[in-house]
């Protein structure tokens, strides 16, 4: 990808936050050549408080316009709109930092980038790289559809194959795959002349961008096995099932009880405790400790070793630390 740096000019009117822009108003506005967006490049630059910038593309009815953005500062986003409309094809403040857009017509789309309004009023920097890439609809690489299942394969060195937080190198790195590791695929795109595909790990629940070249398609892991009686959760398949040590009253005798776990990456899980009375106690485990519980009473924990001892109001649970994370 083609790096560009730019020194933006500071706005001489004030702009009150990304979604209220309008086209009306002056922005700095930049040319993205069409070499350079079907190639890929990569802008860098910086935006305080209440400044904007327009990234301005010409493309056809049909190519896609995949956009992502690198920021220092969460509250920066981008929309993406045709040139003289300000209905917005995609809306980074609520769909994310990662675009592929199919354009509906001929014609110039706006990349338009700036701070949200409760940052802009902080006077806040956020400091970008903002990739730009135009492709054609049809990429025979596996962007559009493709396998529910992939498995990570030859990804030389040490046998690792680096997570990054968006479709990029440039992006930090949230984790590690290992060979024979189980993704699910989550969709792929091309930044410049890489398939990046975002994936969620089976098992771990680590989700992110892995580079494309180094998976291939395979089945899907089977599901563990609930024991008898064991709960529902949210709809969301369990990464692990079991049965671990509890006490839902303080009369009852110490036994165990089935439990489901959804993993969201080391240290983050959700928890769910079937009990005798057929009720559910759902526990949220965020890095690495226990946070809240779907009840009104305080929730207290220990640990020992490897193990945590969760109290939830009267209610024991003794959870290892295995659960949480896998392995």
């Amino acid at each position: 990808m083609r790096r560009v740096c730019l020194q933006l000019p500071r706005l001489a009117a004030a702009i009150l936050a990304l979604a209220s822009i309008s086209a009306a108003q002056t922005l700095p506005v930049f040319e993205v050549s069409e070499a350079d967006a079907r190639r890929g490049s990569v802008i860098e630059g910086m935006l305080t408080g209440e400044e904007a910038v327009d990234y301005r593309v010409a493309a056809a009815a049909g190519q896609v316009l995949a956009v992502d953005l690198s920021t220092s500062n969460a509250a920066l986003s981008f929309n993406i709109l045709p040139e003289g409309s300000e209905e917005a094809l995609f809306i980074g403040s609520v769909l994310g930092p990662v675009a592929d857009v199919p354009l509906p017509r001929d014609g110039t789309y706006v990349v338009r980038l700036g701070l949200m309004r409760s940052a802009a009023r902080r006077n806040e920097t956020a400091e970008y790289g903002l990739g730009i890439l135009l492709r054609g609809a049809d990429v025979a690489d596996g962007l559009a559809g493709g396998p529910d299942w992939w498995q990570v394969a030859d990804p030389g060195g040490d046998g690792t194959l680096e997570v990054h937080a968006g479709p990029d190198t440039r992006y930090a790195v949230s984790g590690l795959t290992r060979s024979g590791d189980v993704l699910q695929n989550r969709g792929c795109r091309l930044t410049g002349t890489v398939r990046w595909c975002s994936i969620r790990v089976s098992g771990s629940g680590l989700q992110g961008w892995v580079d494309g070249r180094h998976l291939t398609e395979t089945a899907a892991p089977p599901a563990p096995e609930m024991p008898e009686g064991g709960p529902a959760g949210n709809g969301v398949p369990f990464d692990a099932t079991g049965l671990l040590p509890c006490a839902p009253t303080p009369k009852a005798t110490p036994g165990t009880c089935p439990f489901g776990v959804v993993r969201d990456g080391p240290g983050n899980a959700g928890i769910w405790i079937a009990l005798p009375d057929g009720t559910e106690r759902h526990i949220l485990f965020e890095s690495g400790a226990p946070v809240t519980a779907d009840s009104a009473a305080p929730v207290r924990f220990a640990v020992t070793g490897n193990r945590f001892t969760v109290d939830v109001g009267e209610e024991r649970y003794t959870i290892p630390e295995a659960v949480i994370s896998g392995g």
